[in-house]
């Protein structure tokens, strides 16, 4: 079983710095002070985007993991009728609760913009 393909997603953070550049200009923003806070703002986003690529790498390692201990529970238990197996006969591994975990902690952020503490920023 080969890994997990994680999505990758680039950004050039200097055209959307200019993007917010320009409409802090449009609100009447001096120049100066629209690149400085947009330049602020941009960081902030920014880290804020690395850790959930972070998060997710972590996710499909953790997802990896689970399908290797499932792929040698059915190599190993081959007269197993694996549609009719009860849920406590095989429990899933623990590395199946870190992902989810995971997955929580970045959909509590995306979703209701609860951030870790190092990402929570009084204003983006």
């Amino acid at each position: 079983m080969g890994r997990m393909q994680v999505p990758r997603v680039e950004r050039d953070w200097g055209a959307v710095e200019a993007q917010v550049v320009a409409e802090m200009r449009a609100l009447g923003l001096p120049e100066a002070e629209a690149l400085r806070e947009a330049r602020r703002k941009v960081e902030r986003v920014r880290l804020r985007f690395c850790w959930a690529q972070e998060r997710f790498d972590a996710f499909y390692e953790m997802q990896d993991r689970v399908m290797e201990i499932c792929d040698r529970q059915i190599e190993e238990n081959p007269d197993v009728d694996w549609e009719e197996v009860e849920p406590d006969e095989f429990p899933d591994p623990p590395e199946e609760a870190i992902a989810q975990a995971i997955y929580a902690e970045v959909m509590e952020a995306v979703e209701k913009d609860r951030w870790p503490r190092h990402l929570h920023f009084h204003w983006i």
